[in-house]
């Protein structure tokens, strides 16, 4: 939203009629999804054939989960995460995987995140292997992240896990992606982040509508780009309501809340200003 100096002070377009407003924010899934849209289009790439000749990469057709995570054989804690940016479950094997998705909901650098959404298939040592990602996230720099979830890194050092994740790796370098490790100790800690995100991720499904985003700009713009927590929350709806739906705007990519500091009054918020091409 442009701000106008005026005589050395800033005016805001009028505040939205009532009559305009949306009912809800709409939720990602209503639209196809962003990041299979850039997994495809950089599969077809012309330039990144040779990823066809160290391995494949299999795609369920609707971005959903390519096997199922209940599957009886394991005891760790599985379910599916509602997720808000994603606009559908996100199924979880762990309780690091859980944490890991509410960190993605909250990030606003992560545009969109699916669970298990495809497999890596390629030869190693005459014998056709299978590697499955945990999470694959677009972020708002256009970069695809492929992401492997434990608990801890001790799985690196099995010798055959360790060789599959390499060559996934090699695949992804060829297309233009990465592999990241994400373990426990990184996503739960330090304990403070870890709760802020807990916190604002309670939040995710508040409903919002474009009068409560401009009551949010414009308190920030009339800051300069930055203000606290509650004078924010404040400006769009008495507490504890313009909390809530300032917590949902930072799942939304609207605000930045920080993380750093336990999550009070006077905690800083910011604007969110997306590095992908095109976003608003």
């Amino acid at each position: 939203m442009s701000v106008i100096p005026l005589a050395g002070r800033r005016e805001l377009p009028a505040e939205p009629p009532t009559a305009n407003l949306q009912s809800r924010a709409p939720l990602r899934g209503e639209t196809p999804s962003l990041l299979m849209a850039a997994v495809k289009g950089a599969l077809a790439q012309p330039g990144h054939r040779e990823h066809s000749v160290a391995g494949r990469i299999v795609l369920t057709p609707d971005g959903q989960p390519i096997r199922s995570v209940l599957t009886g054989r394991k005891r760790n804690m599985t379910g599916k995460y509602a997720s808000r940016k994603a606009g559908r479950g996100q199924v979880f094997e762990s309780h690091n995987e859980l944490a890991f998705y509410q960190e993605c909901e909250v990030d606003p650098r992560v545009v969109d995140y699916r669970a298990q959404p495809f497999r890596f298939e390629f030869v190693l040592d005459g014998q056709l292997r299978r590697y499955i990602p945990d999470c694959v996230r677009l972020l708002d720099s256009g970069r695809i992240e492929v992401v492997e979830v434990k608990a801890d890194s001790r799985y690196l050092h099995d010798v055959d896990y360790s060789c599959k994740l390499s060559q996934a790796a090699k695949i992804c370098a060829m297309i233009g992606w990465t592999l990241a490790f994400a373990v426990g100790e990184r996503i739960h800690l330090p304990r403070v982040r870890r709760e802020n995100i807990k916190l604002i991720q309670q939040d995710r499904m508040v409903l919002f509508d474009e009068r409560h985003v401009y009551r949010a700009r414009a308190a920030l713009a009339e800051r300069g780009g930055e203000g606290l927590f509650g004078e924010i929350a404040s400006a769009i709806e008495a507490p504890p309501k313009g909390d809530a739906i300032l917590r949902a705007l930072m799942v939304a990519r609207l605000v930045q809340i920080d993380l750093e500091a336990p999550l009070t009054a006077h905690s800083a918020v910011t604007a969110y200003s997306s590095l992908m091409e095109g976003e608003v």
